[in-house]
């Protein structure tokens, strides 16, 4: 990656933790609980921003990679331990908000979260 796309990263994914949907008058942020890295996580490797593997997801790796980037946390944390907590229930699925089998709550704000996050790497970062 070029540090003009780096730069973009950081920006869209800051930008993004500041979002949210509004729902009977209650602000609902986009990423505000340690699991919605998992997203996160996914949407990258969708866009070939952070390797791929085919066995599990890499969450130690991911949660490095996060630090490096220096990538601003704001509500929650990238914290392995965390997706690691989440990710057990899901068996390891890698789009659980496709399905309906998982905290119906949960499921609308991730696919808000992938939509959206989705959208800005594809304008602003994968040029």
């Amino acid at each position: 990656m070029t540090e003009h796309q780096i730069e973009a990263l950081r920006s869209v994914l800051s930008r993004v933790q500041r979002m949210y949907i509004e729902k009977d008058g209650l602000k609902i942020f986009l990423l505000w609980a340690d699991e919605d890295w998992l997203v996160v996580m996914q949407c990258l490797q969708d866009h070939g921003l952070f390797k791929n593997t085919p066995q599990r997801p890499p969450l130690k790796a991911f949660e490095r990679w996060v630090q490096e980037m220096a990538i601003p946390q704001y509500e929650s944390e990238c914290l392995a331990d965390e997706m690691t907590l989440a990710n057990a229930p899901l068996r390891g699925e890698r789009y659980p908000w496709k399905s309906n089998a998982w905290k119906p709550f949960v499921l609308v704000r991730w696919r808000k979260l992938y939509k959206v996050l989705s959208k800005l790497l594809e304008e602003e970062v994968c040029l």
